[in-house]
């Protein structure tokens, strides 16, 4: 026992011992220059496609200059329920960076790295990225031989490259028409192609679907030339000349677009339609009239419409003209060059073209059974006006606009007299026309860039006043987006 108590004495004197030695393990420490990183300015919010600017305060426990510091801004998607790429903004000391991602809740990181230890900080900021594009005029363009959108924003802003900024893996070469749909209070977007059509998000323009979702049966040809929706329940495509139309609300279940509708009096697909239409009052609204929509068979050079008082929307022949009528709408025997909405709600001014160049102003109410109103020979008191090929009506008096030989006429309907009211500069051309009750609206191409003025109509309706815009490309299709 003795024997063992001395053992463990000695033990014990040796680890004191040993512990009484000095450490010099620590003797070849670093001193780690800690960092500390403010910021109070930084912006919590920023619209889409605005500068951010962040210029943060970075304090050193041991650094005097900032010469061994490396930086990296990213930007981070907040909603962990919605996974987006994480994008990697800068590797600069200060932010200063267009912000073109979605609308969202995001968090930029900064991060910054001792590059002599290679210790690492970083520092959060909150931000909201808010929509910008939530009302303007969005232009569909073809650009470098794909095609793209810009929004002129009611400010006068423009911005280019927004589809092609927020899509960029998404090719629209061959544009046709943009477009906005408000199904019972839900808008959506659409963008058409010659041989494709997009659904985009409405507020953030992202690419929900394409025209292969939207059918029961895929079209085995997809040409689109018009889309239209003209009621909360009914919207239309006119692919390759035939009728593809969608009936929405009163059932459950998917609503997709039904195959083409034959054509009346058993002539099936065999018909090829303009792409223009005149839209009637809809179903159960108290209309007086069946013609949900009036559209024009380029072959046998006549008017049908849609009977969509069901479910089941159908292609119904109009019955011979009554006594007074002005013509016969099965009929025509020309060819249609432009149809326009005027100045009453469901009257309608149809331009057809005879054999000899001739133009004729065909009016018709769509909310009438005896629908014919009106028809007069444009050309025999305005022959000036032969050969125009962009024509829109006035919304608020009996007029219409042409464009012809680089000039823009005010033709007066009442009278048939004709008047130039705008020249436009040498070398450019009208791509696109469309007419509001405050303005017409007026694409240009002049070879290698477009533009696109605004004229504000006088209550006589002459120009007023008149605004540019220039950096498009050449524009196909305009339409105006509300909130």
């Amino acid at each position: 026992m003795k024997t063992n108590i001395s053992l463990i004495y000695t033990l014990l004197l040796a680890m004191i011992l040993t512990a009484c030695v000095k450490d010099k393990s620590n003797d070849g420490f670093l001193d780690i220059n800690t960092i500390l990183i403010s910021d109070s300015t930084a912006p919590k919010s920023l619209l889409q496609f605005d500068t951010l600017k962040i210029n943060p305060a970075i304090a050193q426990l041991h650094g005097s200059g900032e010469s061994d510091l490396a930086f990296e801004w990213s930007l981070h998607q907040n909603d962990v329920t919605d996974p987006y790429p994480i994008f990697i903004l800068d590797s600069t000391r200060n932010l200063r960076k267009n912000i073109d991602v979605r609308p969202g809740i995001y968090r930029v990181v900064y991060k910054v790295t001792v590059k002599s230890t290679g210790v690492t900080y970083f520092h959060f900021f909150p931000l909201t990225v808010i929509n910008r594009f939530s009302e303007g005029w969005l232009t569909l363009e073809e650009e470098n031989g794909g095609g793209d959108l810009s929004i002129i924003l009611p400010t006068d802003t423009v911005f280019h490259h927004i589809f092609s900024s927020i899509n960029p893996e998404v090719n629209i070469s061959n544009p046709v028409q943009v477009d906005v749909s408000n199904s019972y209070g839900v808008k959506k977007l659409y963008l058409f192609t010659k041989n494709n059509g997009l659904e985009l998000d409405y507020t953030e323009m992202v690419k929900v679907s394409d025209y292969t979702s939207w059918f029961w049966e895929t079209p085995v040809a997809f040409q689109p030339q018009l889309y239209k929706r003209i009621s909360d329940g009914t919207s239309f495509i006119i692919n390759n000349g035939l009728f593809n139309v969608r009936v929405e609300g009163g059932f459950p279940g998917d609503v997709k677009y039904m195959n083409a509708l034959p054509y009346p009096d058993n002539k099936g697909d065999n018909y090829f339609l303009a792409p223009l239409v005149a839209v009637g009052p809809q179903p159960y609204t108290g209309g007086k009239s069946p013609y949900t929509a009036i559209i024009f068979d380029t072959r046998s050079k006549g008017f049908v419409y849609l009977s969509g008082a069901s479910l089941v929307a159908s292609f119904a022949s109009f019955g011979a003209p009554a006594a007074g009528s002005a013509f016969d709408m099965r009929n025509i025997g020309m060819d249609m060059v432009s149809m326009d909405e005027g100045n009453v709600r469901f009257q309608h001014n149809a331009v057809f073209k005879d054999a000899g160049g001739e133009y004729y102003l065909y009016q018709f109410d769509a909310n009438s059974n005896n629908a014919s109103m009106s028809k007069q020979l444009i050309t025999d008191d305005a022959p000036e006006l032969k050969g125009a090929a962009k024509i829109v009506s006035s919304k608020t008096l009996q007029q219409m606009y042409f464009v012809n030989n680089g000039n823009i006429y005010l033709y007066d309907i009442p009278s048939g007299k004709a008047r130039v009211i705008y020249t436009l500069a040498g070398g450019e051309t009208v791509t696109y026309l469309t007419c509001t009750t405050k303005s017409l609206l007026v694409a240009t191409w002049n070879g290698t860039a477009g533009k696109v003025y605004n004229h504000s109509i006088s209550p006589l309706g002459d120009f007023a006043a008149t605004k540019s815009f220039t950096g498009f490309g050449k524009i196909v299709s305009m339409v105006n987006k509300i909130p």
